[in-house]
This record gives C-alpha cells, sequence and structure tokens, in this order.
C-alpha cells in the first residue's frame, strides 16, 4: 500500500501534466447576462459564445518564436536607424542651403552698406550729416544679417554632426 500510493499519485501527476499540454477557454455569457472565461465546460444555462482550443508550445518552440521576434525587432530598428540617418542626412543638407543663402544674403547688405558708405563719404559734410542714421541702419542690417548667417552656418554644422554620429553609431550596430 505505501508503495501504490506514490506510484499513483506519480501517475496522477504525469497525467495532468499531459493535459496542461493542450485545451480549450470557453467564453459564455450566463443567466445574470455576465461574460465568463473558463478552462472548463459552461453550465448548461450558459450562452456559449466562442470556445478557443489552444495548444502549448514546446521550448523550441518558444525559442524559436523568441528568435524570430529577436530578429524581427532587429530589423524594425535597423530600419528606423536608417530612416533616422537618411533625416538627418536631409536636415543636414537643408540647413546648408538655409546657411548658404543667409551668408549670400549677409554679402549683399555688406556690400550695399560698404557701397552707401563710400557714397555717404564722398558728400559734403552737411550732407553727410542728413544720411548718417540710414548708414548706422544699413551697417546694422549688414551686421544682422552676418549674424544670421553664422547662426545658419553653425546649425548646418550641428545638423551634419549629427548625421555623421547617426551613421557612424549605425556601421558600430551592424558589426
Amino acid at each position: 500500500m505505501k508503495t501504490v500510493l506514490p506510484v499513483l499519485i506519480a501517475v496522477l501527476m504525469l497525467l495532468l501534466s499531459t493535459g496542461l499540454d493542450a485545451g480549450e477557454i470557453t467564453v459564455y455569457k450566463d443567466k445574470d447576462g455576465v461574460i465568463n472565461l473558463t478552462d472548463r465546460p459552461a453550465p448548461a444555462d450558459a450562452r456559449v459564445q466562442e470556445v478557443i482550443r489552444y495548444e502549448e508550445k514546446t521550448q523550441a518552440e518558444l525559442n524559436t518564436q523568441q528568435e524570430r521576434e529577436k530578429e524581427r525587432r532587429l530589423a524594425t530598428e535597423q530600419k528606423e536607424a536608417s530612416e533616422r540617418i537618411l533625416e538627418l542626412k536631409e536636415e543636414a543638407a537643408r540647413t546648408r542651403a538655409a546657411a548658404e543663402k543667409e551668408r549670400a544674403l549677409a554679402q549683399e547688405k555688406a556690400k550695399a552698406a560698404e557701397a552707401y558708405l563710400e557714397r555717404y563719404e564722398q558728400k559734403r559734410r552737411s550732407q553727410r550729416r542728413r544720411h548718417r542714421h540710414e548708414a548706422r541702419r544699413i551697417a546694422q542690417e549688414a551686421q544682422e544679417a552676418q549674424d544670421r548667417a553664422n547662426a545658419a552656418i553653425t546649425r548646418a554644422n550641428q545638423a551634419q554632426e549629427r548625421f555623421e554620429k547617426a551613421s557612424a553609431d549605425q556601421k558600430d550596430v551592424a558589426k
């Protein structure tokens, strides 16, 4: 009797453990209208809405699934990184183009200011007094344009650095 009980328990455990590999989940609505989910059959008076059958996966299947998910995640990350690098490259090109426009505008303003100052210097003293304010305004506009151009160049350089860093990071990840 002492040996039969452990053997019986072992057999029951074996049967129960194999029964957990597959199963069904029953979704039903009881008489009060409450939706229930259970792994047991629905009561006779319940209205069964759905029976979901499932099989538990083996460790090998789980490992394969995890590996696929990891590969998908890595592929998604690489794609996102490539898209980000492309965005950074486009941003660098846009900021470089804007910086070039600002620089060209600053050069035009500086030339206009120089030309005005030359004309201003050639005028008689009485005329110079009248044009002094205009000369200052033009010189100030030229300086502001130069400052904007310098700021745009700085932004372009920063965008280029972000692009280069992202490219280098992606190359490191790919290795």
